[in-house]
């Protein structure tokens, strides 16, 4: 049996470990607002099959696997032509889009928060 003092110090230790790690994502300045995106600049909380729509652009897809968050934007002009721009990376890397920036600040658990612009 553990004595007063021994027990407030275990309690104390499951208290802090209980808080380290990196087991949550940092809040995204506009939520899950994806409209919030529309003038070209925004931090949004975004999953594999969220849509952004961006002035110059277009639609721009999201999609996430393991710690990669992926953009890309797909293009058909009616007559049988496509294209399709896109780029991946993990937290802290800066993608670019057809001049469009994009920093992955987090991915965790299938999500990931995205900062659009600079």
């Amino acid at each position: 049996m553990l004595g007063k003092g021994k027990l407030a110090v275990v309690s104390v230790l499951v208290f802090v470990l209980s808080g380290c790690g990196e087991d949550s994502l940092p809040a995204a300045a506009d939520g899950a607002d994806l409209g919030a995106c529309a003038d070209g600049t925004c931090e949004v909380l975004v999953e594999t099959g969220d849509v952004l729509d961006l002035p110059g652009l277009g639609r721009v897809e999201v999609a996430i696997e393991e710690d990669m968050l992926e953009v890309a934007s797909r293009s058909d002009d009616g007559q049988g032509n496509s294209s399709e721009l896109s780029a991946a990376g993990a937290a802290g890397k800066q993608l670019v889009l057809n001049s469009q920036e994009f920093t992955v600040v987090a991915v965790l658990g299938g999500q990931g928060v995205l900062r659009v612009g600079s």
